[in-house]
């Protein structure tokens, strides 16, 4: 047969000048077709991070506002006849540091069924609208105490209100913060790193951005539409992209691919017309025992210097697969130290904390301080609420907490139940009572309703603070113990207070028995 005359040498190098040949074509091919379908998926990505980047600006500038409204619903009083005006103009007259990051163009205050009672500035805006003033009224229970806002179109251009609950724990009314969203959402251009503009629902250019020149063939839009609150367009958030510098990285990729394939392949050539028993028994045999040696060191990878493309293929599976592993198993590790429920550490990654923190106290000689939180009458909040209540309670005191304590060296646990631990290194009982105080004041911040407890109409913690100094005649429990016994102080003396250990709070060091 004509098939036995032809060598393995001849047969290789005939389908390594056909593959070639044929990347040349599809690689000419593929520039032309694929051209446009990049570009494509260029705008749709870049859409998606202009909504990404926008809808960050948003939520950012609802926080700021919600502040703002915070720090003004202070001064307001709904239940007498206070005046309205001198606390609603003076952000307008006087500034505010909570408005530095906004536009303010209005306050407004309403009584708790909306009905308008007096506003910060004469000023032309159009009422509320009427989405945000149905969804507001339909609310119910605890949903009444939470800001609501959203985007809406006025005569005067797009607006943004937040509604924000006056009254704390009874609602007196409601203080609307109206914003100019054009102020913040200028910001996008800073997130996403390319030229920015802004066009009104007519298509009038609001911000023009800088450098580009109009219907400029370099560069393509890519937008995205921001709507109101009954989902009409409000604005069009524009970003340009330079086409020609896309043509330019994907012409390099390219030819950056080509070259890699076209040297790979010839590489594979002459491997390949080497003998198989060295280049695909060895390396097979070679892969085999570095997989055996995978098995007994986890931080092994393997690694095949020669071989043929289906031993490379195989081994890279086999790495791909050892690295999942790995991740797993240190993902697993990390789970391990938190705790389910707050998604702060737990008890057992606190525990190794402490003994770590303690033998660098010993050796630097510096003091060490703990605190133990305890959530003043927690069953009674349990009962009233409920256990799902509960649990979100939990979890917003452990991120309140978990955000005040701000230094890489300080730890966020929870002890058990509803006890949290703060472990500060180097930290004296000062420090750790301005710390403390913090974190009551954090927590009373929050404003969580709690009817059923002794003290107060909303969550409060009792803490008892330990503060030592480590060495070779003490030992970690009892810098426990000690904050174990202030806590108790303080919940005995009437809960919602801080207590610090005293030197009699302090347990004896265990001796050990000697035989007789």
């Amino acid at each position: 047969m004509a098939i036995e005359r032809i060598s393995l040498r001849a047969l290789i190098t005939g389908l390594l000048l056909a593959v070639i040949l044929i990347t040349i074509a599809h690689t000419v091919v593929a520039k032309l077709q694929f051209r446009r379908a990049a570009l494509d998926y260029r705008i749709q990505n870049l859409s998606r991070v202009i909504e990404v980047a926008a809808l960050e600006i948003m939520r950012q500038t609802r926080g700021h506002a919600i502040v703002l409204g915070s720090s003004l619903q202070q001064r307001l009083s709904l239940r007498d006849d206070a005046p309205l005006l001198t606390p609603l103009t003076e952000p307008f007259t006087k500034g505010f540091v909570e408005a530095r990051h906004l536009d303010l163009v209005q306050l407004r205050v309403y009584d708790p069924q909306l009905r308008l009672l007096g506003a910060g500035r004469q000023h032309d805006i159009p009422a509320l609208p009427a989405t945000l003033l149905t969804q507001a009224k339909e609310r119910q229970g605890a949903e009444r105490f939470k800001a609501l806002g959203g985007l809406w179109l006025a005569p005067q251009g797009p607006l943004y209100s937040i509604l924000v609950p006056v009254g704390g724990l009874h609602l007196d009314g409601y203080l609307e913060v109206v914003l100019n969203p054009l102020f913040n959402l200028r910001n996008v251009h800073e997130m996403i790193h390319m030229p920015f503009g802004i066009h009104d629902s007519g298509g009038e250019e609001l911000i023009h951005p800088a450098g580009i020149i109009e219907d400029d063939p370099r560069y393509v839009t890519v937008d995205y539409e921001l709507r109101d609150v009954d989902d009409a367009l409000v604005l069009r958030l524009v970003a340009y992209e330079d086409i020609d510098l896309l043509y330019s990285d994907m012409h390099r990729t390219q030819v950056v691919t080509t070259i890699s394939f076209f040297s790979l392949t010839v590489v594979l050539l002459i491997l390949a017309l080497w003998l198989l028993n060295r280049y695909l028994f060895q390396p097979v045999h070679i892969m085999i025992n570095e997989m055996e040696h995978s098995l007994h060191d986890a931080n092994n990878t393997l690694l095949i210097r020669h071989g043929i493309k289906e031993v490379h293929l195989v081994a890279a599976a086999f790495n791909t697969m050892a690295a999942q592993v790995r991740e797993i198993i240190h993902e697993l590790h990390r789970i391990s130290a938190l705790d389910g429920l707050t998604g702060i550490a737990n008890r057992r990654a606190f525990n190794q904390a402490l003994e770590r923190e303690w033998l660098r106290a010993v050796r630097r000689r510096t003091t060490l301080s703990l605190l133990l939180i305890d959530i003043d009458y927690f069953k009674q909040y349990n009962d009233s609420y409920g256990h799902q209540a509960g649990d979100e309670c939990l979890k917003d005191i452990a991120n309140a907490i978990n955000l005040e304590v701000q230094r890489p060296t300080d730890m966020v646990a929870r002890y058990g139940g509803e006890e949290f631990v703060v472990l500060l290194p180097e930290t004296d009982a000062a420090g750790a009572g301005s710390v403390a105080a913090r974190l009551q004041q954090t927590v009373a911040t929050l404003a969580i309703p709690h009817q059923a407890s002794g003290i107060s109409d909303s969550i409060s913690m009792s803490i008892g603070i330990c503060t030592m100094n480590p060495g070779k005649d003490n030992h970690s429990e009892q810098l426990i113990a000690g904050a174990d016994t202030a806590l108790y102080r303080a919940k005995a003396g009437g809960r919602n207070r801080v207590e610090f250990a005293r030197a009699g709070d302090l347990p004896p060091l265990a001796t050990p028995q000697t035989a007789d």
